[in-house]
């Protein structure tokens, strides 16, 4: 039995003994009760202390004895290697002084290779390893030559057998004193890795409590920036010059959109002729077809051309052709009236869209040296720091969130480590706060 048996337990147990705990008021812990996490670290391993000192003094005699067997075992050996072995058939003299020979010498190798009897746990661990490491070898020997140790050294077999009988017994009540370490430590080293475990969410909760303030300060500054550039935009706006170029903006607005019907009326048309003047390219010169193809799918590069005659006479060309019927098409009258369409807008089209477009280069120009640009980018700005601050709020939303469920994980942590040390120490503690 361990002689701190209360380590012997079982789940049903600690919860027994958390239960009672569980049941007593906060108030009962009394000042001297609360201690830190290296107290109650310092505490543990003077526990572990006495726990492996007591079962090592119960294995003390046993390690002797192992010893002594050892001892015993390289007596015989020596025994063994001094006696004269008869043997009735002289031609096997030499085989069986050989095979002694091996036997003697295997049985000292193991004999004086025994450690020293063990102060601490390391010690044991090594001890009872190198006990089971000699038990094979000893096998090995006596089993290979168990013919010729029955046969020719049978005043030292029995003592040899009764030797390795007593060292495979004490082996295993080592190995058993071993295990009932190891089972009283793991509650101690389970203990200890929890206190271990709160240190580390302790350290890193004044790291997270050290980045949730550079946050704040990171959003104060940028709220601060925000503020500056918002007052700045504020005295930009009440500038006369502001108000003109909104109005410029307006207009370029109400121009772009005049191009893009004007566009879109001249692309109706031409999108009414576009199967006629397929027709018509056929067998036309490359120079014809690129007029053809401006005319009725590209209309806005007219506007870039001195004069629109070539396009005039491609559709005066187009209707000729159709009248004649060089074209055949169902609906001729009304590819007719389109190109008629078509001859009279285009004209018009040309003029009042080169009109808007320079209108629009003026416009645009003019703005150029307003305040427009600057107040874009300060606009800009202000919505990137807006950005900003959402992210930042997101990543502090994110630290409280991953803080709450730190903090209920370590009150359980600690309230385990409570039970724990209650169960180790015989002695009700409570972990001081950070």
């Amino acid at each position: 039995m361990s002689p701190f048996n209360f380590f012997k337990r079982k789940e049903k147990d600690i919860s027994k003994i958390a239960n009672n705990i569980s049941k007593k008021s906060k108030s009962s812990h009394q000042s001297d009760n609360i201690i830190s996490i290296n107290f109650a670290l310092e505490e543990i391993k003077k526990k572990e202390t006495i726990v492996i000192k007591n079962h090592l003094d119960k294995l003390r005699k046993i390690c002797e004895g192992t010893k002594q067997s050892y001892e015993i075992i390289n007596n015989i050996a020596d025994n063994i290697e001094l006696e004269e072995i008869n043997v009735e058939e002289e031609k096997l003299t030499p085989l069986i002084n050989n095979t002694k020979k091996i036997i003697v010498k295997s049985l000292k190798r193991e004999s004086s290779n025994i450690l020293h009897i063990p102060e601490t746990f390391d010690e044991l661990t090594k001890f009872k390893e190198a006990i089971i490491s000699s038990i094979n070898r000893f096998g090995e020997v006596t089993s290979s030559h168990n013919k010729v140790i029955n046969t020719f050294m049978k005043k030292h077999a029995n003592s040899l057998r009764s030797e390795l009988k007593k060292i495979t017994e004490n082996s295993e009540k080592i190995n058993k004193g071993y295990n009932d370490i190891l089972e009283d430590k793991e509650t101690i080293d389970e203990c200890r890795n929890n206190l271990l475990d709160v240190l580390k969410k302790r350290t890193e909760s004044k790291n997270n409590y050290s980045i949730m303030d550079s946050i704040d300060q990171n959003i104060k500054e940028i709220e601060n920036q925000n503020y500056l550039k918002a007052k700045e935009l504020e005295q930009l706006r009440s500038l006369p010059s502001y108000s003109e170029s909104l109005d410029h903006l307006k207009e370029i607005e109400e121009l772009e959109n005049n191009k893009e019907k004007l566009i879109d009326n001249i692309l109706e048309i031409s999108n009414q002729i576009s199967k006629a003047a397929h027709k018509y390219s056929y067998g036309t010169s490359k120079g014809t077809k690129e007029i053809i193809n401006i005319t009725i799918k590209e209309p806005i590069r007219i506007i870039d051309d001195v004069n629109t005659l070539p396009y005039l006479e491609f559709l005066k060309n187009l209707k000729e052709s159709i009248n004649k019927n060089n074209i055949l098409l169902k609906d001729s009258n009304k590819v007719l009236s389109y190109c008629d369409k078509m001859i009279e807008t285009l004209p018009k089209f040309r003029d009042e869209t080169k009109e808007i477009i320079l209108r629009i280069k003026f416009l645009k120009d003019h703005n150029k040296n307003s305040f427009l640009e600057k107040i874009r980018k300060i606009e800009e700005f202000i919505d990137e720091n807006k950005k900003s601050i959402q992210a930042e709020n997101s990543r502090k939303e994110e630290f409280n969130k991953r803080k709450d469920q730190d903090e209920e994980k370590l009150e359980q942590v600690m309230n385990k480590i409570e039970e724990q040390l209650f169960y180790i120490c015989k002695k009700r503690y409570k972990i001081a706060p950070n």
